[in-house]
């Protein structure tokens, strides 16, 4: 009974070890993936996704920030600290579609004369969707009003002040918090072992055969 336990703790540590390196596989091949890009999931809200699609897309390495200190330093600095550190919360999360930027493109765009006036929209509308997006994974309404991203850029290009983004940084960061306090996408285990069943036949036909092998 011991050495039964014992083979199957590990066959299960296998298993979790596997289910991970797949979680990881998809979510490092999803920016590459052409079917994945066609569908345009930000914005349809009818998408099927596979509990694995779901799980790998919901990886991002958001962290906790306090909402009053975000805008505080929005104030502070005129806008900069929001274009900074929003451009490093968006690499953080996972690059689905080819009109991702990093980091760093996001910055360098707004520096390029004229392209800038479009990135002031292209951004911020980007981001939202993406932030959004990771809410909907987990089951949750969208927070950030694409409707204010645009209006507080058209105010911006036209009026040259940053001010009107404190509503927008109030939303981005509730909404940064809430998938934080979420955590993980959690699958739904009969569907995702199915899955994953059915993405490794071969690994867990041998598992089988060791399992029923006589001790």
């Amino acid at each position: 009974m011991a050495l039964q336990n014992e083979d199957l703790r590990r066959e299960a540590e296998k298993l979790r070890a596997e289910n991970a390196a797949l979680r990881h596989a998809i979510a490092t091949s999803v920016p590459s993936s052409l079917p994945m890009a066609s569908r345009g999931v930000y914005r349809n809200q009818d998408l099927a996704l596979s509990e694995v699609e779901r799980v790998a897309l919901g990886v991002n390495g958001l962290q906790h920030f306090p909402v009053w200190l975000a805008v505080l330093l929005h104030i502070l600095t005129f806008g900069v600290f929001s274009v900074v550190y929003y451009a490093g919360q968006g690499g953080k999360l996972p690059e689905i579609e080819p009109a991702d930027p990093s980091p760093q493109k996001a910055l360098l765009y707004f520096l390029l004369p004229y392209f800038n006036l479009y990135w002031l929209f292209a951004f911020p509308t980007r981001l939202a969707d993406r932030i959004n997006f990771q809410l909907r994974l987990r089951g949750e309404t969208p927070m950030i009003s694409q409707a204010l991203v645009v209006a507080c850029s058209l105010s911006t290009a036209l009026v040259l002040v940053p001010f009107f983004w404190i509503f927008a940084v109030i939303q981005m960061q509730q909404a940064i918090n809430r998938v934080v306090e979420l955590g993980p996408v959690v699958p739904r285990e009969a569907a995702f072992t199915e899955q994953v069943a059915y993405t490794q036949p071969a690994a867990f036909a041998q598992q089988s055969e060791f399992a029923q092998q006589p001790r």
